[in-house]
């Protein structure tokens, strides 16, 4: 996984929206890429979205029906302007679904001044709010204080590269990852890894997120069913290798700014 990493599936928990928008973290009851991944179905990833420059290029995650968040880094240079994107949700192919322009970007600012990949995070306002369905919902997102336990299995979602380097996704892809614990994220990693990142995969390899995926979720399910985005798809080594984990901006790290920005 490179900058503009793809994804692997999660679970997690909560605080909920603002008023105007319904309980969060909710889906229809579904059962059943990615490397690794399986198709998903309409629905039963209702928070995902498909931001576009013409083509896909990142995932993000629905909040409210006003704000989206994804990573930072898709948002740099070239791709800085809020009017050349383009949020599309509500279908599981990347063809279809529902659009909506974007109003504003908002990036950390302190991203990647003392880091590369910290802080990758940004809010993405939307022009017109959404209606909310079986198939658009909003995520929930952790409290500040919230546990991510080491060994969780999450998942994550997204349409990028089926293999490193390979092609896009057509349908949208799910996979299961557990969460690493900080000390081995960190062994990996070296001194890349900051508080504000988590590792996140199955250290056999084989799963793992990947070129496009990069702002999707990393989703975690509460004891009450309900799901919450526990990181953000940041970067990583190629994308599925032996040893090395997805690494993903952590939520809970960067909770308090997301709700200066938004109110969510």
């Amino acid at each position: 996984m490179l900058q503009d990493a793809t994804i692997a599936p999660t679970t997690a928990t909560t605080t909920r929206n603002i008023t105007s928008t319904p309980a969060c973290g909710s889906k229809p009851a579904i059962s059943n890429k990615i490397v690794g991944g399986t198709d998903s179905v309409n629905g039963e990833w209702p928070w995902q979205v498909s931001l576009r420059i013409g083509s896909h290029v990142c995932g993000a995650s629905i909040i409210s029906d006003r704000w989206l968040i994804s990573a930072a880094h898709c948002f740099q240079n070239a791709n800085s302007n809020p009017l050349q994107w383009e949020a599309y949700m509500g279908s599981v192919d990347i063809r279809k679904g529902t659009l909506r322009t974007i109003k504003r970007i908002i990036n950390h600012p302190n991203y990647g001044i003392l880091t590369s990949n910290d802080f990758d995070v940004a809010v993405l306002e939307l022009s017109i709010p959404l209606k909310f369905s079986n198939v658009i919902q909003p995520i929930c997102l952790p409290s500040s204080s919230q546990d991510f336990l080491a060994d969780q299995s999450c998942t994550i979602t997204g349409w990028g590269s089926l293999a490193y380097k390979g092609s896009l996704s057509i349908i949208l892809q799910k996979a299961d990852v557990n969460l690493i614990d900080d000390n081995t994220c960190k062994m990996i990693y070296r001194n890349t890894i900051t508080n504000r990142m988590l590792c996140a995969g199955i250290l056999a390899g084989g799963v793992d997120s990947c070129q496009g995926d990069s702002g999707g979720p990393l989703a975690c399910v509460e004891s009450d069913g309900t799901w919450s985005l526990a990181g953000i798809v940041s970067f990583g080594i190629e994308c599925a290798k032996p040893n090395f984990p997805g690494v993903y901006s952590r939520v809970t790290a960067l909770r308090d700014w997301v709700q200066e920005q938004t109110g969510v």
